[in-house]
């Protein structure tokens, strides 16, 4: 009896570890997908690349992992499920995970059979869950009904309203004078429109401001200066904005036709006029002077002086970021060299590319200057970071930078707002494409022990680069 026990317990335990490892493997997937795979593919949907769901029944685990680690050499290889999925998909070469361990895509496939036994209504809808949060499908049909109805009312409304009109003039025309005031009705919808326009702005104001980047503390050291800037010129528009609705709408209302009274005809008034120039004119040199001055103090490059440097690099459809290593230069790279050697054209064996390594995540040091060097593969992108009031535009064949001082860690915002889940974040802000709304990296500010903790677990560029690729770069040369 206590054998059987004991091979009971023995059974139930290794179950029992098998299962919490499975768990943990398709966790660590999901992690993984998330960060490097989201910008080309999706479990239920094609992106750039095919649709996932069972791609672990339709090939095998070793062919797989063969695939994620380099597409091309399969399909140069010969391979008749590469050379096909390849063709499929528009002959868009996937990105190669080299740096990948066979237990990371592993892992990978795990999360993706996870995915595919999902019921379907469940997985689209985990898979269209934003920040917001998941929509329930009768939520979804509830305000679709509220809309079309809305839609049905106010059409019934104008029909009812026009053919009302109609009938009032018929019989006017009737008793031989006019019932309807065109020019007083006219006048008070202008007056109605002033009111509900403004009682609008204001609402929109109140309703949706907190949920603007703006209303959150900037988390740059030139972040002050940029909302000072911005809050200045958005007061000044705004007061502008409600004196000249007023005086135009309640002009229209009092002044309206009157057939007893007649027009004053005014010509000009050079006065009023030079008046109403000069201040504009004055007021928007005041503005465009300090932007200048405070653009070329945020772009100075005299601040790059000691600074971290960090190459991001945009692509359709996403972002990869290469660290300078100990010696704080990045390698050189030659765009004509992207794909034979690295995704980034750069020469492993070059002194300063040594130490450089590859992440999907931005990493900066609080309180510690960095300047991060844009370079694009492809299109146009911009890469926006809102917290950090940083934006700059990426463009193919022309390197741009942004020099900026990180001076608020996750973990720090993270207690302000008080939301344990905020993370920064690096978007495109150009429509680059399809896929365009998936371009987003987490960007993590921390202590210098935390980053070098961090670094310390990354792998070199030239350790990523195999020796297949190295001598294939020798033969270029």
């Amino acid at each position: 009896m206590k054998r059987l026990l004991k091979s009971a317990f023995l059974l139930f335990s290794v179950i029992g570890i098998a299962l919490n490892s499975t768990a943990q493997s398709a966790s660590e997937g999901e992690n993984l997908f998330k960060s490097n795979c989201t910008s080309c593919h999706a479990i239920n949907q094609k992106v750039i690349g095919p649709a996932l769901k069972n791609a672990n029944k339709k090939y095998d685990e070793a062919w797989i992992i063969k695939w994620v680690r380099n597409s091309q050499e399969l399909v140069k290889s010969g391979d008749a499920s590469a050379v096909k999925v390849f063709e499929e998909n528009n002959k868009i070469p996937m990105t190669s995970f080299q740096n990948f361990s066979e237990i990371q895509i592993k892992s990978i496939i795990a999360y993706i059979k996870a995915e595919s036994e999902k019921p379907e209504a469940v997985a689209s809808t985990s898979s269209s869950a934003s920040s917001n949060g998941p929509v329930a499908p009768e939520e979804n049909n509830n305000s679709e009904m509220i809309n079309w109805l809305l839609v049905i009312s106010v059409t019934v409304l104008i029909v009812i309203l026009v053919q009302v009109f109609s009938v009032l003039e018929k019989l006017g025309e009737i008793k031989g004078k006019k019932i309807i005031n065109w020019y007083t009705i006219n006048a008070v919808i202008l007056l109605l429109f002033l009111v509900i326009g403004m009682a609008a702005t204001v609402w929109e104001f109140i309703y949706h401001t907190p949920l603007t980047v703006n209303a959150h503390i900037p988390a740059s050291a030139h972040g002050e200066i940029y909302d000072s800037m911005f809050n200045i010129t958005l007061i000044l528009t705004v007061v502008v904005f409600i004196i000249t609705q007023i005086l135009l709408f309640w002009y229209g209302f009092k002044y309206r036709h009157n057939e007893n009274r007649r027009g004053l005809f005014y010509p000009d008034n050079h006065k009023l006029e030079f008046v109403w120039t000069i201040i504009p004119a004055v007021v928007l040199t005041v503005l465009v002077i300090r932007g200048l001055l405070t653009w070329n103090a945020i772009t100075d490059r005299s601040k790059a002086e000691g600074a971290q440097i960090i190459e991001v690099f945009g692509y359709q459809f996403d972002w990869k970021m290469r660290y300078a290593g100990m010696d704080n230069k990045l390698g050189p790279h030659d765009f004509r060299k992207m794909g034979i050697v690295n995704e980034f054209g750069v020469d492993p064996n070059e002194a300063t590319s040594k130490d450089d390594f590859v992440a999907s995540e931005l990493h900066l040091v609080v309180g510690q200057p960095v300047v991060l060097k844009f370079r694009a593969k492809d299109v146009i992108h911009s890469a926006y970071m809102p917290h950090f009031r940083v934006q700059m535009n990426v463009v193919p064949g022309l390197p741009t930078q942004f020099v900026f001082t990180p001076t608020i860690t996750t973990a720090d915002m993270r207690n302000k707002l008080n939301n344990p889940k905020f993370d920064y974040i690096l978007l495109c802000n150009k429509i680059c494409g399809s896929a365009h709304y998936r371009m987003n990296r987490k960007v993590v500010v921390e202590t210098r022990d935390e980053y070098n903790k961090w670094v310390g677990e990354q792998s070199k560029l030239v350790a990523t680069t195999s020796n297949t690729d190295s001598n294939t770069l020798a033969l270029k040369k």
